[in-house]
């Protein structure tokens, strides 16, 4: 619960920390929130006080969201519109990459001091981040747009688009964002703990293994002309994983293959939510827009409590029934969006 309210903390204050990175330059605000990020880690260690680490946790999820957005606004204010989503989702892959080998760096600072692991991650994230400035020197750099800035309460209270988009991100968030932990649980209660490890050894592995080898090439053949089937197939791969899960039982392959379906669902909406508002928001706005997008993410944070309140009042199937249809509805949401601004049609300054 306490890291829910870090994270929920942490995701609403980042959205006025995004809309400040329109007046600043990214690259710099960017090392900023890294730097934050990585002084957090430094900090947690040093405490022993929980409100302290709460606020500590909070501060890091804001750096992180702050961090995650404006990248997406760089990406969209300096690359082409062929290039961004092929960007984004090699951007992507990286953070997928590094999911996984979480775990192996978890096993090399296994032996030492709790105090030597979040150092350790402060020392890794700083070394990626070296690294993605030194790749960001070599892009090249477009021209401002100052003199068409619009005021940013305006356009968030007018644009219909913003709003559904950030809906159907909510949901979906909802949706794939915290599965795994959404699985164990309900693991957990239809068989035991030590089964719903063995799931989850399954189910993580193969999201990583798809999301690495397929990420790269399914984004970068989204485009305007097939955004809408392509975005209509991942729910439908949302769903007949979702209904999978419901009938794997207590098969591990089954679980792997119903993962690897929904998974696929999660390699087309990721990108496809980029693009979505990298169309609708106006020059010199964009990190604006990322960062109402980022308040989507809420939803993976409330997905634990809401599965833990489902699978107590509800047959356990019925968790995967209700992502179901919640996913339906984000595509819904989204198609909304999509019709209160159409391809072509400027954005609203």
């Amino acid at each position: 619960m306490r890291l829910t309210i870090a994270l929920t903390i942490g995701v609403v204050f980042s959205l006025g920390f995004g809309i400040l990175a329109d007046k600043f330059d990214k690259k710099r605000y960017m090392l900023l929130a890294i730097t934050v990020f990585a002084s957090g880690f430094i900090a947690i260690p040093l405490v022993n006080n929980v409100t302290l680490v709460v606020l500590f946790f909070a501060l890091i999820n804001c750096a992180y969201s702050v961090f995650a957005t404006v990248l997406k606004a760089w990406f969209a204010d300096n690359l082409s519109s062929t290039s961004k989503t092929k960007i984004f989702s090699i951007n992507y892959t990286m953070l997928n990459i590094g999911l996984d080998h979480r775990s192996a760096a978890r096993h090399a600072v296994g032996d030492a001091e709790h105090q030597s692991a979040l150092l350790a991650g402060s020392y890794l994230f700083r070394v990626s981040h070296a690294f993605h400035s030194n790749l960001g020197k070599a892009q090249r750099e477009n021209h401002r747009h100052g003199n068409r800035q619009c005021l940013v309460a305006e356009s968030f209270i007018t644009d219909k688009a913003l709003l559904w988009f950030t809906c159907s991100g909510f949901l979906a968030s909802f949706v794939s964002g915290a599965f795994a932990s959404c699985i164990s649980q309900y693991v957990m209660v239809i068989a035991d703990g030590d089964f719903a490890e063995k799931v989850v050894a399954v189910v993580l592995p193969v999201n990583a293994a798809m999301v690495v080898t397929l990420q790269y090439s399914v984004g970068r053949r989204l485009n305007p002309a097939n955004i809408r089937a392509l975005m209509t197939a991942g729910t439908l791969c949302f769903v007949i994983g979702l209904v999978g899960f419901i009938f794997s039982g207590n098969s591990l392959l089954l679980w792997g293959m119903s993962a690897a379906v929904f998974t696929v669902g999660e390699i087309i909406y990721a990108p496809g939510e980029y693009m979505l508002i990298d169309h609708i928001a106006p020059p010199g706005m964009k990190a604006s827009y990322f960062s109402a997008q980022s308040l989507g993410w809420l939803g993976a944070a409330i997905n634990p409590l809401v599965s833990g309140v489902v699978l107590t009042s509800l047959p356990p199937s019925s968790l995967f029934v209700i992502l179901a249809l919640v996913i339906i509805a984000a595509w819904v949401l989204m198609l909304k969006g999509i019709r209160a601004r159409p391809w072509g049609q400027p954005a609203l300054c």
